[in-house]
């Protein structure tokens, strides 16, 4: 008998047996409330369709996701999409919040600013500045929030918590735009659009030609801005969407292998099972079967 993979634990919040939540759902909490009694260690585990958004005041560790450590000290916010299997290793007495919200109430908001579903297209950290002035108060601010029962309660949460998805979005931008210096400048925001559109026609089936018209950049400017701002090609970026996107259909969708296949715009179920297999290293059908234990 082939030996399987370890089941991956899913949880509503952490430790919480797994439901269904509201379609409006949000929840904050302070990082102390939940990580003191487990000594600080979160193990691996995954939420169907709640997303993560961890305000670090105080302390360092690594948050593990994608199959590695992404080291962070605060102040950073550390971002986590529905469905990806994360855990974290914090350091003792470290301080913060975590906001955990329901991914329709992203994907409504990504209608109206496109940059928010990027910004969850993978787990990632984001450094903040030195005594920021507007995350963690705003952290704060839902936290208490969510514990007190006054009017408007609902509303203040939800207005809170987009404040404070844009200003995560602005603090990612600004990372990015360090990165790149002024003469990567129109670089870093072609790739920053070429992201966006990623998120918006990943199932579309377009070619990386398609995505360079959309953008009015020919496929070799594309190349070279993605290559130098973030290393990797504009093929493998969009494979990475794909590949997110099917793991996350095979985990928690009960399609079958093909019918996946034609959502995320393949024509062929042949072509994406070799495509899938040829970048994790099992089929679409054994991934779905190893993760089901």
């Amino acid at each position: 008998m082939r030996p399987t993979r370890p089941l991956v634990p899913r949880f509503f919040l952490y430790g919480e047996a797994p439901a269904k939540a509201d379609e409006r759902f949000i929840h904050a909490e302070t990082l102390e409330r939940r990580s003191r009694p487990s000594g600080w260690k979160i193990a691996p585990h995954a939420h169907p369709d709640l997303n993560h958004v961890l305000v670090m005041g105080r302390g360092s560790g690594a948050m593990l996701a994608g199959g590695q450590a992404h080291g962070f000290t605060a102040p950073a916010l550390l971002l986590v999409p529905a469905g990806e299997v994360h855990g974290f290793d914090f350091g003792p007495e470290s301080q913060g919040f975590v906001i955990t919200f329901v991914d329709p109430l992203l994907h409504a908001l990504a209608r109206r600013e496109a940059g928010l579903e990027n910004l969850f297209s993978a787990a990632r950290t984001v450094p903040l500045p030195a005594g920021d002035t507007l995350c963690l108060p705003l952290a704060t601010a839902l936290e208490a929030e969510m514990e007190e029962q006054r009017p408007g309660r609902e509303l203040m949460v939800e207005g809170l918590l987009t404040t404070l998805l844009l200003a995560s979005l602005r603090a990612a931008r600004l990372v990015e735009g360090a990165a790149g210096a002024a003469a990567r400048g129109p670089r870093v925001t072609l790739v920053a659009r070429y992201r966006e559109l990623l998120a918006t026609h990943f199932r579309d089936g377009w070619s990386v030609a398609d995505y360079a018209a959309a953008l009015g950049a020919t496929p070799g400017r594309l190349r070279a801005a993605c290559l130098e701002v973030t290393g990797r090609a504009p093929i493998d970026l969009l494979h990475e969407r794909l590949l997110a996107e099917a793991k996350h259909s095979l985990l928690y969708g009960d399609l079958p292998v093909a019918e996946v296949a034609f959502e995320l715009g393949f024509t062929d179920p042949a072509y994406f099972n070799r495509f899938f297999t040829s970048r994790i290293g099992c089929s679409p059908g054994r991934f779905r079967r190893g993760a089901g234990g």
